[in-house]
């Protein structure tokens, strides 16, 4: 497993993560398989999605933050929307790895999605041999 170490800078934001991983995907040496992107925290996530229009990052920031006006959160700590954003973009992903490369779609990325910033965070890509 590697682990990469990123620095959010705002409470909500969209992290580009993809050369990072595609570098844990060249150094595990698994030609074909499939690499795991997993974050072991609660207030952040992991998804993939258009890397060619930084729009796209705002306008997915926007509408989670628009599906949770209201609600009465009972937990004290005032991150309660953040546990739940996390929630519903998920703690991983799985990737294929063809030729030693990240098999992503022509305008995909790999991002961490940073709720409760700015902290540092740890990603965790583990790569499997097929």
């Amino acid at each position: 497993m590697d682990v990469i170490e990123v620095a959010t800078q705002r409470r909500r934001q969209l992290v580009d993560i993809t050369s990072f991983v595609q570098r844990s995907v060249a150094a595990g040496e698994v030609p074909e398989g499939m690499c795991h992107v997993f974050i072991p925290h609660t207030t952040a996530a992991v998804l993939i999605n258009e890397n060619a229009d930084p729009d796209v990052g705002d306008d997915i920031l926007a509408a989670l933050a628009a599906m949770l006006p209201g609600v009465p959160w009972k937990h004290a700590e005032g991150n309660s929307d953040a546990h739940v954003m996390a929630t519903l973009v998920g703690a991983s992903v799985l990737v294929p790895i063809a030729d030693g490369d990240l098999a992503l779609g022509r305008w995909q990325g790999v991002y961490l999605l940073e709720l409760d910033g700015p902290r540092k965070r740890e990603v965790w890509v583990t790569c499997l041999r097929a």
